[in-house]
Formats: structure tokens, sequence, C-alpha cells
């Protein structure tokens, strides 16, 4: 008999998968996968280990295998390991979903009016009923928008997407839109399942608890339909699912399944391995083991008050203090520490675009956006202003082209060309635009963001997304009669996208008279590569020192996670409670999800920072409930020191 080593211990789950992945008798299944076990190895090796007899078949047949990964980098990473077979097709969840219903302009079509006209119903609905003032004049705009959208249908002869896009023009499809478009068709049209089913016989899904829900419970409903004839191969972890728009009880939904399980982690040393184990041991009790090559590692829990404490200094401290416990003198070096904290604002006040933040983290339609950095409006300041004038500032002519070739409709092919008696070309007027928002900059001068979109927007730079329109000063003048010209090539932005109502302009109003040198700061964050972080931001990722800030009181989204109430300072609140007696997420479930998250991205070290009211109550939690030993919690003076 094989002894079982820490490298063999999960062969039989990738065993199940390959077995799954069969064209005479597909299974679909659910590979639970903790922190750091190897989850994207799985799938890599699945993808590797599958036998010339059934490529030659997929490639026969011009069938693909469709491997769902949750960002552009994890598909580049798998790309590279299948070698760019084009038998995978390697997309984010955006991507596949575009792929499933691109081209069928007439379906998507009907969709549109269907549900446009549903939306029309309910404006008029609520109209009716409301009463004067912004609610009401916004409900006209709403009504008169999607109306002249409604009329305008029959013109477009193709629809449009860009999954990492800014999706501006009239043809587009809105990111959603795409998302529920595919749900639609894989539940509702015959048609389109059969074809679903031709072209892929496994679609295999990486991060399939955080996969938004109407396309996963549509992947379900699908998969139900047709069991036996595809294989649904989702890997992930429910308690490592950190949006709300992920499929709560996923692990419930697949009782049918196959269900291997991974029980290593090959990430962190075996400290750390046992915190997270205690950690999810009143969830689901799910349990990890460390390898035997990764003994030790430190964890260790400072805490201090949350009223009178200055935090820098005591984090500070705690770096100090853990590079003496540890004998690991990169602890004081802020580049080799990362630090995570349970909300993007606490990051952004550290690294200096708080201004930015604050104003755009609040509105519902603007916060998922600006956090992830896919708001269409932030990335005209940070994917086309920013590297614009970067470029220009280290004298890269070709870098600058680069970016105005890619966005701006002065430099589009068309715009180039035309030019009239007296006119400028597309080519002179970029020039122009670009020594005009440089002045700017002139002397070290950090200007507005006001200032520099009034520049971009008077020389028509790039677009202008409708968010950021009523912003803009209505006298500003037009130069060298470029409006005229891209109207005749139909390079503007669309004038009948839905109008932005007034709480969208006045967080952009704020916004804008941030200096612009947040911009870069923003954008290094949103980007991972700041040496701080938020759970959501590391997904997947994992760091030798890691220092976890959690802090309550400056907490800005209540309800979002409360550390004092997993440690039993503070009580569920009377609403947290009826949503516990529904069965419905607790504050205490979500806030325990981001602390395993957070924690396990620890290789080496761990220290928690924990500021409460009532230090002492956490202490006697962590050490009760066997989670942290008694010299592992350090608690500062009552003055913070």
């Amino acid at each position: 008999m094989t002894d079982v080593t820490d490298a063999t211990r999960d062969a039989g789950a990738d065993a199940t998968i390959r077995q799954c992945l069969s064209l005479d008798q597909p299974r679909s299944f659910f590979l639970f996968a903790g922190a750091g076990s190897g989850k994207t190895r799985s799938l890599k090796e699945a993808l590797e280990g599958l036998d010339t007899t059934t490529l030659m078949t997929l490639r026969k047949h011009s069938r693909k295998i469709a491997v769902i990964t949750y960002t552009n980098a994890a598909a580049d990473e798998i790309k590279r390991r299948v070698k760019a077979d084009p038998v995978f097709q390697v997309q984010t969840i955006h991507s596949f979903a575009w792929s499933l219903i691109e081209g069928r302009t007439a379906d998507i079509r009907a969709w549109l009016e269907s549900n446009l006209q549903s939306e029309i119903s309910d404006i008029q609905a609520a109209h009716a009923k409301g009463r004067a003032g912004k609610a009401h004049d916004e409900r006209i705009k709403k009504m008169a928008s999607k109306t002249k959208r409604l009329e305008r249908l029959a013109e477009i002869r193709a629809f449009t997407y860009a999954p990492e896009g800014d999706n501006f023009s009239r043809d587009a499809l809105q990111h959603t839109e795409v998302i529920a478009l595919a749900a639609h068709f894989l539940t509702e049209s015959e048609t389109f399942q059969n074809i679903v089913l031709a072209r892929y016989p496994f679609i295999l899904i990486d991060e399939s608890q955080d996969t938004m829900k109407p396309l996963m419970e549509a992947l379900l409903i699908f998969e139900a339909r047709h069991r036996g004839r595809i294989s649904l191969g989702l890997l992930g972890d429910t308690m490592q699912r950190i949006y709300s728009d992920g499929l709560r009880d996923l692990d419930q939904r697949v009782a049918d399944f196959a269900q291997p399980a991974k029980q290593m982690n090959h990430r962190s040393r075996e400290r750390i391995v046992d915190l997270a184990n205690a950690i999810r041991r009143d969830d689901d009790r799910r349990q990890q083991r460390a390898r035997e090559d990764k003994p030790g590692g430190t964890v260790r829990v400072f805490l201090a008050p949350s009223e009178g404490t200055d935090r820098a200094v005591f984090e500070a401290f705690t770096c100090a203090e853990m590079a003496r416990i540890t004998g690991d003198p990169a602890w004081q070096n802020a580049e080799t520490v990362k630090t995570l904290t349970i909300e993007r604002h606490m990051a952004a006040a550290r690294l200096g675009f708080s201004e930015l933040f604050e104003p755009l983290s609040k509105p519902d339609k603007l916060k998922d956006g600006f956090r992830d950095g896919t708001l269409p409006a932030m990335r005209l300041f940070s994917h086309r202003v920013l590297p614009l004038v970067t470029a220009q500032r280290d004298g890269d002519a070709f870098a600058a082209m680069a970016v105005l070739r890619d966005g701006s409709p002065l430099v589009d092919k068309r715009g180039i060309r035309v030019g009239r008696a007296g006119q400028a070309t597309g080519l002179d007027a970029a020039r122009a635009g670009v020594a005009a928002l440089m002045t700017l900059f002139k002397d070290e001068r950090d200007p507005s963001c006001a200032e520099v979109l009034a520049v971009v927007a008077e020389h028509r730079l790039f677009p202008i997304p409708d968010q950021l329109r009523p912003c803009l000063p209505e006298d500003r003048p037009a130069a060298q009669d470029m409006a005229d010209i891209l109207a005749e090539l139909d390079l503007t932005t669309p004038e009948d996208t839905p109008p932005t109502d007034t709480t969208i302009t006045d967080a952009w109003t704020q916004a804008l008279e941030t200096p612009f040198s947040q911009v870069a700061h923003y954008r290094a964050y949103v980007e991972d590569r700041s040496s701080y972080g938020t759970h959501q931001g590391v997904k997947g990722l994992e760091f030798p020192r890691v220092m976890v800030i959690a802090d309550d009181v400056h907490t800005r989204f209540k309800g979002v996670a409360s550390y004092e109430t997993l440690f039993g300072v503070k009580p569920l609140g009377p609403d947290a409670q009826k949503k516990a007696d529904k069965g419905e997420e607790t504050t205490i479930e979500r806030t325990r999800r981001l602390l395993y998250v957070t924690c396990t991205r620890a290789e080496e070290s761990l220290a928690l920072v924990l500021y409460s009211e009532a230090p002492d109550t956490i202490r006697r939690f962590l050490i009760s409930n066997g989670w942290m030993a008694e010299d592992e919690v350090v608690i500062a003076a009552t003055d913070g020191t």
C-alpha cells in the first residue's frame, strides 16, 4: 500500500473530477476546496489530464470546454498552462455570458423590448401614486429615457459589449443586462439550451460561491434539465463567499452532484491553519490539515480601546512586536507586510484617497463599480487621463499615442481623416487637447479632477460618461468645432442613455473637487499594487506577513460586518435577529467569513489588530473558545499605547 503524503492526500478528489469529465457519462460536481488547498491547481490538472481521445473528439465536432475564472489574471494563468489550446474557452463570467448571447440580435432586442416595457409600466404605476418633488421629476426623466431607448431599438443592427470596458455607445449592453440575458435564455429557450449543449460538454466555474446569483441559478436549472448530457463543475468554498450577489446556499443546492473535497492547506503554517479551523468550526465544521513541512507559524491578537487610541502608533507598535516575536525584521517594512481591512475606506484613508472614496462609495449605483475599479465614469480618470498624463510626464510619446488610440474619438482613424478648410484634423485637435491638459500640471501643480474633466470635455479628448455631464460647466467653449465633426462620425456618447439622478450628481460634484493625484493612489489600490487591501481585493492571494485590522467604530457601512458582535461584545440587533430566525444570513456569519478570508491569506505570520470598547471581553472570547492561547493576546494600556 502506498503511503499517503501531503502531496497525494487529496489525489482522490482530483481523480473524481477526472471521472466526471467524461464525454460518455458526464457528471456534475462541486469541489470543496478551503483556503490554500490548491483548488486552481486541481482545475489546471483536470484540464491537462484530459486524454488525447477526448480532446480529438472535441476538436472534430468543434466543441469546447468552458472554463470560467474569477479574474482575468486567473484566466491568463490557465491559458498559459494549457498552452492556449483553443479547445479550452477560458473567460471571466461576464465574457462567458456575452459569448453565449453574442450575435443573437433579434432575441436580445425582443428581451430588451419586453424588459423596457415592464420597467416603464412599473415607473408609471409608481408615478401615479407619487407626489410632486425630486422623485416625481426623476420618474419623468426615467420614463422619457426608457421610452426613447425603446423607440430606437429597431435602429440597432447589432448589439455590442465590452466585458472590461465602458460600454457607452447606443448599441452597447450593460453588464447587468448581459448576465440577465444569458440567464433568461438558459432557462426559457429550448433552442438556446440545445446550442449550449452542442457547444459545451463541460462547463467549469472557479470561485463558484461568488458567481452572480441569477446566472448560477440559471445554470443549476439548466444542468438539472439536461443531467447526464453535461458536466457542470463548480469549484469553491462557501466560507470564502465575499459578495452578497453570490448564491448563499450553493452547497445545499448541489446534493445530486459528486462532492469531492480537499483536506490540505498547502499555503499556511500549522498555527495559522489551526486558527482558520477554529474560525469555521462553529459554522460548517470543515477542517483542514497543514503540511508536515510547514510546522509552527505565529499568530498574535493586539487589542486596543476604540476611543483614545492613536491607530497609526498602535499599528506601528504591532509591527515592531511582530518583528520581535518572530525574529523577522521584514515586519517593520511596510512594503513587505500586507495590511487587510474590513472596509475599503480604512485603506483609502491610509493610502491617501479618502476625498475621492467617501462620496463615491455611498450611492448604490456607484459603490460597487467604484470599489472594484469598473465604474465607467471613474475609469475616465484612472484608465484614460492618468495613463496619458503619466506618459506625457515620462516623455513617452508612443505610450501617449497608444492611450489616445485606445480611447479618444479624435484619434479614431475616421477622426484623423476629417478636416475642412481652415479646420484642424482629429490628430491636430488631440495634440492641442493634450497640451492644454498638461498645462494644468505645470510647475508640479496638482489640479482638481473637476479641472481635468473640464479640459478633457472642452477638447473632446475622451467621451464623457453620462454621470459626469451634469458636472460640466454649461458655458464651456467648443474646441475647433470638433463637436460637429464627432457627431458626423457618430463617435459621441449617446444622448438617450438613462439620466443621472441628483444623488449621483451630488456625489460626483463632491468627488471632482479631489486633487487629481488621488486617482493614482486609487488605481494602485484597486489593482492591488499597494500594501493595503481588503477581503475582496486579495481573493486567492497569499502573503508571508499579514496584518488584519478590525475597527467597528470606523466602519462607515453599518451592518456589513461587526467584529464586536462576532466576539460577543455586542448582541445581534433586532433586525439581525429576525433574519436569523428566518434562516437568513446574519452579521455574525458575514463577519466570520470575512475574518476567515483575511486570516487565511497569511503564509508565515499573522497579526490581528482589534479596536473595541471592551477589549477584555474579546480576550475572554478568544481564549475560552480555543482560538488563542493566553500569551498570544496583547492588550494595550487604556491610553492605547
